[in-house]
């Protein structure tokens, strides 16, 4: 009899998390495992890609939390401290506010999609409020929490889950050193389970459309933009770049809460004709494959999909010194580490295109690399995780 694997997930939406998901359901032995997929929040993007022997439920829950009485009296106090200039106490107030709201939803979805089922193994495929729905909400002989950041987020919520689940899945050993400082319940039940690439599948979907030919240095930076992924400092490498006399046009490929502030940065830095922000793309990898130099100039980045995305295409890479950089570039061979600047940014692109040669070496090195056998890899370290 197959076992029973329920895997949940926040959303659907193109990104590093919701990609790896992706790959990972294509590496399930479907023969073992009756598998389902949770997806929270009804954003659906990637829904597409997903393996078709997979059991999907989306969330569909309509309710106005915030208009629940509850909500409204916490909504009128927070109201009510900020006229009176008490920030920190209207902060604690909506905290308390929006922790209501996320039990009350648990509680909402527990109830409509997990009342009665029991799962042998069930997977919070993202740290945070996810692991703590699983440990929560749903009835799993093992539960297993997989961490994708590489900072210590919401510490309340892990500090409770992590003893009481069975295993936690770290990307790579600096990662698992961090997690394990970080919360010394998790030493002993850390497993490596790294991010796969399909390199096949990328090029594929790199050659359904061009970006316009260009006699410049063509960059490209795929991301949310969000503080974290450092889209603000690429502006400013970008400012430094053009008061140097480079020829450039940047592709911003992404969106997020940060849109308007670097929109508005752009303007300002007179950048527009050399920075193109294309918004959120079902499909990034042909600016991938139309670029010189791929820049990742995140803040923090636990491993970096987009950097093993692009090495898959043979773009030389530029990382700042995040533990996902400092893990998947070889300085000088695939590509070349900078501090977490702009400074450092500018000076490393400016250095590769000044040195062809270099360029030239790293573009060689990534055409000879052999992926062959990464996907046996994967399905193995998922095979000892969920039967370890």
């Amino acid at each position: 009899m197959k076992k029973k694997l329920l895997i949940v997930a926040h959303h659907l939406t193109i990104g590093g998390v919701q990609k790896s998901l992706v790959s990972a359901l294509k590496a399930l032995d479907y023969d073992k495992y009756d598998v389902t997929l949770y997806v929270r929040k009804n954003r659906t993007d990637l829904l597409p890609f997903v393996d078709k022997r997979v059991n999907v439920i989306i969330n569909k829950d309509h309710h106005h939390y915030y208009r629940k009485p509850y909500a409204l009296i916490l909504q009128g106090k927070t109201i009510i401290a900020k006229i009176l200039g008490k920030k920190e106490k209207a902060k604690e107030i909506n905290k308390v506010l929006e922790d209501k709201i996320r039990l009350d939803a648990m509680e909402y979805e527990k109830k409509i999609y997990f009342g009665g089922s029991r799962y042998d193994i069930a997977v919070a495929y993202v740290q945070g409020y996810v692991a703590l729905f699983v440990d929560r909400c749903v009835n799993a002989d093992k539960k297993i929490l997989f961490y994708h950041t590489s900072t210590n987020d919401t510490p309340e919520i892990h500090n409770d889950v992590i003893p009481r689940c069975s295993t936690v899945a770290a990307l790579h050993e600096s990662q698992k050193s961090l997690i394990e400082k970080w919360y010394p319940s998790a030493t002993g039940k850390i497993k490596i389970v790294e991010n796969y690439t399909d390199k096949d599948m990328i090029t594929a979907q790199s050659k359904e459309f061009s970006i316009p030919e260009s006699d410049k240095t063509v960059i490209c930076s795929c991301g949310r933009f969000a503080p974290v992924k450092g889209f603000d400092m690429a502006v400013d490498a970008a400012k430094i770049l053009k008061e140097k006399g480079v020829d450039f046009i940047w592709y911003f490929v992404g969106d997020g809460p940060e849109r308007r502030r670097l929109e508005s940065r752009i303007a300002e830095y007179g950048l527009s004709e050399n920075i193109v922000i294309t918004g959120m793309q079902k499909n990034p990898y042909p600016y991938m494959a139309g670029c010189d130099i791929y820049v990742q100039p995140s803040r923090e980045e636990a491993l970096g999909l987009t950097i093993l995305e692009a090495h898959r295409l043979s773009k030389p890479v530029i990382s700042t010194a995040t533990i996902g950089g400092l893990k998947l570039i070889e300085n000088g061979r695939n590509g070349m580490i900078c501090e977490i600047n702009p400074e450092s940014i500018a000076k490393s692109i400016i250095n590769l295109i000044n040195n062809k040669e270099k360029c030239d070496g790293i573009i060689s090195n990534l055409k000879s690399t052999d992926y062959s056998h990464e996907f046996e890899k994967y399905k193995e370290q998922w095979k000892n995780l969920l039967e370890g």
